[in-house]
């Protein structure tokens, strides 16, 4: 009898990966994971990573399944991945030497979501971030969080379009074009030309589209809800910054998403409102 009650008292305190059920990857291995993501398209020695907290609020904040054994099922964290400075050890006719990799500025990766209890990663890259966010949503069980779904909206925005410069304001509108005409037309505030190109615009873009209302709509139908916003995309800019003619021609956009009760995301047209150099 006492051997029976050993073997139980065993069974409650052995690891989970002997029921076929490995542990929870800790913050070390799941940059691993993410790294191992990019490594297999752009194989550098070493990679920065930083998580971004923000993003994986939001993953529990509309996941279905918010608790895991009891706690908070906080599995997914997000990395967002880039190149690096470091020292790293390599062969050089066979004996370990240390090499060093310098790479100012030069390469950000994007993100890649890493579920620690899975130990699957989700790499937003490319032309198949809408197929990645899809499967993320459906094996992560991410629903919209109401028929407002701004969170779900949220996340679809900055993983799949890499963030987006949401305008709800003509005083938002307005700070967006100021910015980027002065970093085309003035790189590094070097003068003052960019102003009367910007005030040019400006007065023509009011003359043009005088009642404008700047705002994110929510139309529930029976396929889901429908949301509707605004952005500007304005002059392309590089870096390091290029003298003018700036490239590109700046627009208003009104973007549309059709967002599905069952967590999938349609991209609608979308719809020029006011375009001009």
């Amino acid at each position: 009898m006492r051997a029976r009650w050993t073997f139980l008292g065993l069974l409650l305190i052995l690891p989970k990966v002997v029921f076929g059920q490995a542990p929870r990857l800790t913050d070390d291995e799941a940059r691993k994971v993410a790294g191992a993501a990019v490594y297999s398209v752009y194989p550098e020695p070493c990679y920065s990573t930083y998580r971004d907290e923000r993003l994986e609020s939001w993953v529990l904040s509309i996941r279905s399944d918010k608790l895991r054994a009891g706690e908070l099922n906080e599995s997914v964290f997000v990395y967002h991945v880039a190149s690096d400075v470091c020292d790293y050890v390599g062969s050089d006719n066979g004996k370990p030497v240390v090499f060093s990799q310098a790479t100012f500025d030069c390469c950000e990766y994007g993100i890649v979501a890493v579920d620690r209890d899975t130990r699957k990663g989700y790499w937003f890259t490319g032309a198949a971030k809408e197929d990645v966010f899809r499967e993320f949503a459906r094996n992560e069980k991410l629903l919209p969080d109401s028929s407002r779904p701004t969170l779900f909206t949220a996340l679809y925005e900055e993983l799949v379009w890499g963030g987006l410069n949401e305008i709800t304001s003509i005083e938002g509108l307005e700070d967006s074009v100021q910015s980027n005409f002065r970093s085309a037309y003035s790189p590094y505030e070097r003068d003052d030309k960019w102003k009367p190109k910007f005030d040019s615009w400006w007065r023509r873009f009011q003359a043009s589209v005088p009642k404008l209302r700047l705002e994110t709509t929510y139309e529930t139908g029976p396929q889901g809800t429908t949301v509707r916003g605004y952005t500007f995309k304005g002059f392309v800019l590089t870096t390091p910054r290029t003298d003018p003619p700036p490239k590109g021609t700046p627009q208003i956009v009104q973007w549309a998403l059709l967002i599905r009760t069952d967590g999938t995301v349609e991209e609608l047209p979308s719809k020029t409102i006011y375009s001009a150099r």
